[in-house]
Formats: structure tokens, C-alpha cells, sequence
């Protein structure tokens, strides 16, 4: 007898089931598509339990007829395609047939259809057919899964938390809301609306839902067309950003892709805009001949290729970059006086802090001088060279005592070259400074020292942050916001999905605390983990870059002379915290021999 044999279909559609349905929304995902594709214009999805107890989809479409219903069973039976050539030229979510059996053959699954006289009704348990009735139905489709997976424990026990299962679901069905605004949706978590859209048509008014009203407002429309390509929808102004490239969504022909060249062309055309790990919100539809364009790639069908890949990258960089030069971007600053009346309750509650004493480079010195001729403990100040509003002091310190950090080498500053770069000289040759890369080494050891410990006394704000983020992220972050709570950052629920934060440790008081605290929710959302070590050594390196002396700024003698001695009793000052030389140095001998006198 022959070792191969031919598997039963129940068999067949559960090893299809391992592809095409990984988690409860996978089933939302096909039960949707199929929805859609059945020109429904409005779907209510009813969730229970991050859809591990219940799923059910309701649609106005099509319906089936009694013969149709019975036959969407069986795999690989579609309405979508009729030959090969319709591969090539696919237009709708759904079509290869494998969505229904393979689902029914994972769960209870209870089919209800009607093209708008006598209804249908049809139920599965996991792969076996139990029985079929008439049913008095309105003209649509009603879909009702439970029991997913009970008959494959090894995948239900894989399944994440109620929260996590349901914002997957969530963040599918806000993006099917994007690509089809013309469709309402309404989805339901344990018999609660979390979502809905009106289905009137207008992407900014999705977009608003999922963002908020303040986002939608800032941004804008993009509309590029050529003879194979039409590109719509809407990106950010440069003032709002996220720290993710998740918010960056692409729509080829209405279908929700993962598309990493579409993605990266959004992002380079914000680069000379945005700082480093900021990423614009962005939606973009991709209307392209079904013919240049392969979605037949995985059978999750969240992946595309482009025949004219390269063309199309273009395309965007060029669309997008110049919708942004067309636009006005300067910065918005908020209405301080309308943000205080809505949190006025909490203002009388709160104490603002006295601005530090401000010690200037000639102060320094003259504290240094009366001290050395009287025999005390001699101070050495260090500062950021911004405004003289700005300045700031610190005192190095050991024991309590106070003393002289020690010098690498004793440089004396000669001369300034373009107001960037600096000259000085010793007894071993001559060194070249760049004083901007200087100082932020300086810098950075000033606010490395001071953050080396996390000082978690907190700080109340005179107006509190304000963070909103869509549902599918918000339920995420209930659940880790733990994590955010250890390094003092405390999230108060406010509005549907937002959070406000009253206050915040000490320790950041120097850095931009509306980045760097949406770049710790990030780091949340996305990896579950909270990495503040590596998170502060970004936000340092550049707070040390933006206290810097910037090039073209000319210096005094004095002050030339500061920068070498303090550069010099940093433990690293030969590289600044992105890696820039900071000094370079040319030996007497090496001189000699530049100029020939010596061999």
C-alpha cells in the first residue's frame, strides 16, 4: 500500500485555517472583505470577549441565494473569479474561496443570507455540517462565529489578552474605515459602541474619529495623477508627528497593505522636516491598473508588488514633498489661555518653580580668580551657550567637597576661524576645534551626569500634556501603562482615547517633554518593553545638540579659552554623542613636514 494519501476536506480546510485565520481578527478581516465586496454600505460588528466568545458580522449587501449559501462551504468556491485571466485583474478583497471553510472548520459557524426575499440559514461546527432552515431575514448577510479554535487548542492557547485580541480588531476595522469612507461602520466590544463612521463619504471625518478633531484639522490633502497612477488622500503638517511608522498607512485600490516602499517614500519626503524617529500620520489611496499591481502574494493579502515599483516611489517622494513645500508650515503654537480654562480646576492647586541662578563666563572667572588668591577650594562652573535667559551652572563635586575637574591637556585658544572653528596650540603642536560638536560633547556629559540617576520628585505643570490616540492603541496602552508609571510618567484617562499627564519627574525638565513622552508610549505600544536608558541617551544627545553654540557665532577670546578647558576635562572629548570629531590635532613634527622643513 502506498504511503501518500489523499486528506479529507475537514483536514484540508483546518491546515488552511492555519494560514488564512491566525486570530479572531483574521475572521473579522475575511468576514468584512466578503461584506464589502457584496456591496454592502453599512457593517455592525459585535464582539465579545476580544472575539473569543462571539463574532458577528451584519451587512445590507447582496445576500446569497439558497443554492450559493450551501456551496460557499466548499473550498476554493468563489464568486469573485471565473479563470487564470481574472488573477491578473482583481479588484475585489476576497477571491480565492478559502475564507468560509476554513473558518467553519475552527469554530461553530452560523450563516444567515438573503437577496431580499426568503432567507437562508446554515450552520457548520467545526468542519461538519449540522443542519439548514429558511429563515426571515432582510436583505444582507449575518454571520455569527463562536467557539474559535476549541477544536485546535494548541492555536487558542497562543491567543493573546481580551484587550490585545480587540485591538487588533479594532485597528483592522479602523483601517477598512479608511480605505472605504462610504461605508458605515459600527463596531460593538461586549454590547458597548467603541467605534463608528457615518458612511457619508468624507476621509477627514475618519480621520477625526480615529485621531481626533485637532489632528484632522492639520492635515493636508494630496492628489497626484498620471496616466497609470492616482494617488489621494491626506498627510500631517510637520507639527504633528508620532514617534511610528504605524500612522503612515497606504490603500492600494482600497485594499489596506503593508507596503515598505510606499511607506519609505512618505517618510524620506519628511526627513528635511521632522527630527529623527518622528514620523508623519499619513493615508494614501493607490488607484493603479489591477494588471501592474500582484495581490495574489500571501494568503493574509496584506502584502503587493508593483510591476513599476520604482516609478511609482517617485511618484509619492515627489507628490508628497511638494504638498508640504506648497503648504504653510510654520508652527502653530497652542492657545495657553484656552488651555488653562480647561484645566482650571487643577491651576489652583499647583506651585511654579524659581528660575535657577544664572552664572556667566565672566562671572565664573571671577569667582575662580578671588578664590586661588585666598587659598579656597577652587569651583569650575560649566554652561550651554543659549540665551542669557537660559544659562545654566553646575558644579562638579565629590564627597561634598568641591574641586577642579582635571584637564586632559592644557590647550590655549589662539584664533577663530568663520565662527565655527577653533584654533589653539601647546607646547605639542596645534589643535582644530569645532565648536559646535564641542560644545555638545560638553553638553552631553553635563546632562549625563545630571540624569544618571532618575530623580522621580515630581514636577506639577502649568498645562498638562495632552495625548490622543486611536482606540485600537488606547486599549494597548490601559493595559501597559504600568510600565510608564515605574519611570514617573502617569497617564490620566481623558476624552474616549486620549490621556492627559498633570506632571512629570524633575529629571525631565530640560527636554521636550511632548516627544519624548509619545516616544515612550511608542516604545509601549510597540514593543511592550520601556527602555528609558537608551531612550534618555537619544534625548540628551539632542538636547546637548540644541544648547549648542551653532556655526557663524563669533566668540570672544575668553570665551574661545572656555570651550578648550572644558572640553578637555570631559571623560570623552574627542567625539560628539553622534560621533562627529570634536578636535583634531596636528603635531609640531607633522606641521614641520607639511611645510617641507623636515624630511
Amino acid at each position: 500500500m502506498g504511503k501518500i494519501r489523499q486528506l479529507d476536506d475537514i483536514l484540508s480546510n483546518k491546515i488552511a485555517a492555519g494560514e488564512v485565520v491566525e486570530r479572531p481578527a483574521s475572521v473579522v478581516k475575511e468576514l468584512v472583505e466578503n461584506s464589502i465586496d457584496a456591496s454592502a454600505t453599512k457593517i455592525d460588528i459585535f464582539i465579545e470577549d476580544g472575539g473569543m466568545q462571539k463574532i458577528k458580522v451584519c451587512d445590507n449587501g447582496e445576500g446569497m441565494e439558497e443554492a450559493d449559501a450551501r456551496l460557499c462551504f466548499s473550498r476554493h468556491a468563489t464568486s469573485k473569479i471565473k479563470d487564470d485571466q481574472d488573477l491578473f485583474q482583481i479588484m475585489t478583497l476576497g477571491f480565492r474561496g478559502e475564507a468560509i471553510p476554513s473558518i467553519a472548520s475552527v469554530s461553530h459557524f452560523d450563516l444567515r443570507t438573503s437577496t431580499g426575499s426568503q432567507g437562508t440559514s446554515i450552520i457548520y461546527e467545526f468542519g461538519k455540517y449540522q443542519n439548514e432552515s429558511i429563515c426571515d431575514l432582510p436583505r444582507g448577510t449575518q454571520i455569527t462565529v463562536t467557539k474559535l479554535f476549541q477544536n485546535v487548542p494548541a492555536r487558542l492557547k497562543y491567543l493573546k489578552s481580551v484587550n490585545s485580541e480587540f485591538a487588533a480588531i479594532h485597528q483592522y476595522v479602523e483601517r477598512m474605515a479608511l480605505a472605504f469612507p462610504q461605508i458605515a461602520f459600527h463596531l460593538y466590544h461586549n454590547d458597548k459602541m467603541i467605534f463608528q463612521t457615518n458612511g457619508k463619504g468624507q476621509l477627514l471625518e475618519v480621520i477625526a474619529n480615529m485621531y481626533g478633531i485637532a489632528t484632522a484639522k492639520n492635515m493636508l490633502p494630496i492628489h497626484l495623477a498620471t496616466d497609470e497612477w492616482i494617488i489621494d488622500g491626506y498627510i500631517s503638517k510637520i507639527d504633528t508627528s508620532r514617534a511610528s511608522k504605524a500612522n503612515i498607512i497606504t490603500l492600494v485600490n482600497h485594499r489596506y497593505v503593508k507596503n515598505v516602499m510606499s511607506i519609505d517614500a512618505i517618510n524620506s519626503a519628511y526627513r528635511a522636516y521632522l527630527a529623527d524617529n518622528r514620523f508623519p500620520i499619513a493615508v494614501i489611496n493607490i488607484e493603479v491598473d489591477p494588471y501592474l499591481v500582484d495581490v495574489n502574494v500571501h494568503p493574509s493579502k496584506l502584502e503587493v508588488r508593483f510591476s513599476k515599483e520604482y516609478e511609482l516611489r517617485d511618484l509619492i517622494y515627489q507628490g508628497v514633498s511638494e504638498t508640504l513645500q506648497q503648504a504653510n508650515l510654520t508652527y502653530q503654537p497652542k492657545n495657553k489661555t484656552t488651555e488653562r480654562e480647561i484645566f482650571k480646576p487643577q491651576l489652583d492647586q499647583m506651585t511654579l518653580e524659581m528660575e535657577e541662578p544664572v552664572i556667566s563666563v565672566v562671572e565664573e572667572k571671577k569667582i575662580i580668580e578671588k578664590r586661588q588668591s585666598v587659598h579656597e577650594p577652587v569651583l569650575t562652573y560649566t554652561y550651554q551657550d543659549q540665551p542669557e535667559d537660559k544659562k545654566e551652572d553646575q558644579i562638579y563635586s565629590q564627597n561634598n567637597v568641591e574641586t577642579i575637574k582635571p584637564m586632559k591637556e592644557k590647550i590655549y585658544a589662539k584664533v577663530q576661524i568663520h565662527g565655527t572653528y577653533l584654533i589653539g596650540e601647546n607646547e605639542k603642536g596645534m589643535y582644530l576645534v569645532d565648536q559646535h560638536a564641542a560644545q555638545e560633547r560638553i553638553n552631553y556629559e553635563y546632562y549625563k551626569d545630571k540624569f544618571a540617576h532618575l530623580d522621580l520628585t515630581m514636577q506639577p505643570l502649568l498645562v498638562p500634556l495632552q495625548f490622543e490616540y486611536p482606540m485600537s492603541e488606547f486599549l494597548i496602552l490601559e493595559e501597559r501603562k504600568n510600565l510608564l508609571e515605574k519611570v514617573g510618567i502617569h497617564l490620566e484617562v481623558f476624552g474616549e482615547h486620549g490621556y492627559i499627564v498633570r506632571s512629570l519627574p524633575l529629571w525631565m525638565k530640560k527636554i521636550d517633554e511632548n516627544v519624548f513622552v509619545d516616544t515612550m508610549i511608542q516604545e509601549v505600544l510597540h514593543k511592550n518593553h520601556l527602555d528609558v536608558v537608551a531612550l534618555q541617551e537619544h534625548a540628551i544627545a539632542t538636547l546637548s545638540c540644541k544648547a549648542s553654540l551653532k556655526a557663524n557665532t563669533y566668540l570672544s577670546q575668553d570665551d574661545m579659552q572656555t570651550i578648550f578647558d572644558r572640553l578637555m576635562r570631559c571623560d570623552n572629548p574627542y567625539v560628539c554623542p553622534h560621533g562627529r570629531p570634536t578636535i583634531i590635532f596636528y603635531s609640531c613634527y607633522e606641521l614641520e613636514k607639511l611645510f617641507k622643513r623636515v624630511v
